[in-house]
């Protein structure tokens, strides 16, 4: 795995930043990471790489941490989800499975699964093959037998890993590149941010997959840290589209309804909230594929460009700049309706070459084909989540409905 230098990362765009943004008390005092790891999409992993990760978690098995994960993440589950701690909690928890991973290989880095790619069929992505994770349960116990965790026995009561898809042999489609560009788009707080995501995307992969992750005790499935590590991914280009602002921006309320402030602990730690929102520092010692650090600072992320890149937008983008009413880009699209917007809130330009229509321009190859709708295919309405999983996730029933409803309306 390779890190980034620390002095080699020093621009003025990293001091600049770190002059103008609003330090809470106690954060100044975190220490810059000494190095940062680089956290990539499992797809991109070399045969290499994959196997030193695959080796780790065997060795993480073995040692019980991976039933440790599942049984601590069920004891905290009901005041973590449905408040404002869901985002930073993941990222400390997701964090220390990592430090577990690099006692057995220092070189680890977790890696995340971009669902959006496979969001039209998602039983059919690579990563539920044999190669990486394994797919849907087979038996009277719906176990996993192929992939990662084939041969599993766990928490609790010694048994198989349970996958059970919630349509049959195959995943209701999860949502699309366009609507988790648009809700990086529209949402100007953290409380918004986190309410959006933690109940569209990351629900419907958990319910998607079903069996243990249908559960509290969903980090027993290997599938879950790459889904959250993703959602993280997700989270930290928010922060870094208004670094200034966003970096330390942490509101709304607690599992209590009380409101939330950057001193408060993450759940079942001492630890303050502060000290795992800013990249770079502290135990974030690692930025994402898709972001790279500043100053060693990925609060002052920018997105990585090939130095000769044609800088215009993506297929996607201007099929939706181009033909979307101008009511209705202000609407799902603010950035947009003022132009390209910044690409670390545009997720449509990823999921090259899985899908022609959001291509990559600045591939060395890439011959923009003229827009059109037909080279993505339609875009399915995303499933709804069940009452039951929305209140044990600690969610009002009546403003999940109210979200979904404007995903339908998207």
């Amino acid at each position: 795995m390779k890190f980034f230098n620390i002095a080699l990362g020093l621009t003025l765009l990293g001091t600049y930043v770190a002059d103008c943004m609003a330090v809470p008390p106690g954060a100044e005092s975190v220490p810059v990471c000494k190095k940062i790891g680089v956290r990539k999409e499992i797809r991109s992993l070399t045969a290499t790489e994959w196997q030193a990760y695959s080796n780790a978690v065997a060795a993480a098995y073995n040692d019980k941490w991976i039933d440790w994960f599942g049984y601590y993440h069920s004891r905290v589950a009901d005041v973590v989800h449905g408040s404002s701690q869901f985002l930073v909690f993941h990222r400390d928890f997701i964090n220390s499975y990592e430090d577990i991973l690099q006692g057995y290989n220092p070189d680890i880095m977790v890696p995340y699964w971009n669902m959006m790619v496979d969001f039209q069929n998602p039983a059919n992505s690579s990563v539920l093959g044999s190669k990486y994770l394994g797919g849907n349960g087979v038996g009277a116990n719906n176990c996993v037998t192929s992939g990662l965790a084939g041969a599993w026995s766990l928490f609790p009561k010694n048994r198989c890993l349970s996958r059970v898809y919630n349509n049959g042999t195959n995943i209701n489609s999860w949502y699309s590149p366009e609507y988790v560009t648009s809700v990086m788009q529209r949402s100007n707080t953290y409380a918004d941010f986190r309410f959006n995501i933690e109940n569209s995307v990351h629900g419907a992969v958990h319910l998607g997959l079903n069996g243990d992750m249908g559960t509290m005790h969903s980090p027993t499935d290997p599938v879950f840290f790459l889904h959250h590590v993703n959602i993280d991914r997700l989270y930290a280009q928010w922060q870094a589209v208004k670094p200034a602002t966003r970096t330390y921006m942490y509101d709304g309320v607690d599992s209590k309804s009380v409101p939330v402030t950057t001193n408060d602990s993450i759940i079942g730690t001492s630890t303050p909230v502060y000290t795992v929102m800013r990249l770079g520092y502290g135990k974030m010692c690692y930025t994402y594929d898709t972001i790279k650090a500043a100053k060693g600072d990925a609060s002052a992320l920018v997105k990585r460009q090939p130095r000769k890149c044609i800088k215009r937008p993506s297929p996607a983008t201007q099929q939706i700049i181009m033909k979307l009413p101008p009511k209705v880009l202000a609407q799902f699209y603010p950035s947009f309706a003022k132009g390209p917007g910044h690409p670390l809130e545009n997720e449509m330009a990823t999921i090259s070459p899985h899908q022609p229509m959001a291509a990559d321009a600045c591939a060395v190859d890439f011959k923009a084909p003229p827009p059109n709708e037909n080279m993505r295919g339609k875009m399915p309405l995303p499933s709804g989540l069940p009452d039951d999983w929305i209140k044990m996730q600690g969610s009002s029933v009546a403003q999940v409905r109210a979200l979904e409803k404007a995903a339908y309306d998207m």
